[in-house]
């Protein structure tokens, strides 16, 4: 048998679903099931699944159910690795850079996620580990919140879902744009599959409400720097907007860019992020420098 002590970030929650975080692959009937037999016990005992859990008890599984250990050493994690602009107990802000996935996915064996399990500080339970808040883009770089404590990673969602969070862009684009500052206001649609270099989203009628400031801070000769803000939130807003205009991000293939960086890399920086703490309620602010080879990009 395997036994796990629960911790407050655990306090309160119900059996059933504590027990559905803990064991992703283990079919909700076949929780049940064993809930009833006794296979899963909470301190020796049999227990309902509506039962609210607190710090201390104990639950006991089938071995062949104990959940594995998600951390990586440290030793075993190489690869890009973000910069720290913020740390306290609850909350994280990296910088992240271009290249290193937010996610876990297709050939990204190393991202975000693996580079947190291995670092010592945040909370760890058998179900809650630090993980980011809001996504950037595998070839985007910049600022990113992270819950490094089960509150924490409460209360950041609803932050954004309550638009208490301003976020700043910085990006290279390709042309000259006039006039040199404008409102983008027009619906995005999620193309159900999209290829993986196709434009994931589109312009139209049928798509959510997406609105995004931009004002031109360098003009090249084909290209300008740009400063973005956005007013929504939605996926590759910034990419399809700019595009919408015929001024797609240079570097970004998937939305008309004729540059190629290399690694699915796009001149997109999150350069400014303001928030409320999730614990205090202090708002925050951050801001971070667009990476060198920008402006390099301009020649500036």
């Amino acid at each position: 048998m395997h036994e796990i002590e629960l911790t407050t970030a655990e306090d309160g929650q119900r059996l059933d679903r504590y027990l559905r975080k803990l064991l992703p692959d283990t079919p909700l009937g076949a929780i049940f099931r064993m809930l009833r037999v006794g296979h899963i016990r909470i301190d020796g005992k049999k227990a309902k699944q509506n039962l609210r859990v607190v710090a201390g008890m104990r639950v006991t599984l089938p071995s062949s159910l104990a959940p594995a250990t998600s951390a990586t050493p440290a030793s075993k994690v190489g690869g890009l690795a973000p910069r720290i602009v913020h740390q306290d107990d609850d909350l994280l802000v990296v910088d992240k850079p271009a290249g290193l996935a937010a996610q876990p996915g297709s050939g990204n064996e190393h991202n975000l996620l693996t580079w947190l399990d291995a670092q010592p500080f945040g909370v760890r339970t058998a179900t809650f580990r630090p993980a980011p808040a809001h996504r950037l883009d595998r070839g985007t770089s910049g600022l990113l919140a992270i819950g490094l404590s089960p509150a924490a990673a409460r209360a950041l969602p609803d932050a954004f879902r309550t638009n208490q969070v301003a976020k700043g862009y910085v990006a290279v684009v390709a042309g000259v744009l006039t006039p040199p500052t404008g409102t983008i206001d027009v619906p995005l649609l999620l193309r159900e599959n999209a290829r993986q270099h196709q434009p994931k989203v589109s312009v139209h009628e049928r798509g959510k409400h997406a609105r995004t400031d931009y004002e031109v801070r360098k003009q090249g000769s084909d290209c300008a720097l740009v400063k973005l803000t956005l007013h929504t939130g939605r996926t590759h807003q910034i990419r399809a907007h700019l595009a919408h205009i015929g001024h797609p991000i240079l570097g970004d293939r998937r939305y008309g860019s004729k540059v190629e960086l290399g690694h699915g890399v796009f001149l997109l920086h999150a350069a400014e992020l303001a928030l409320p703490h999730p614990v205090t309620g202090d708002r925050l602010r951050f801001s971070s420098e667009a990476p060198k080879h920008f402006r390099a990009a301009l020649h500036l």
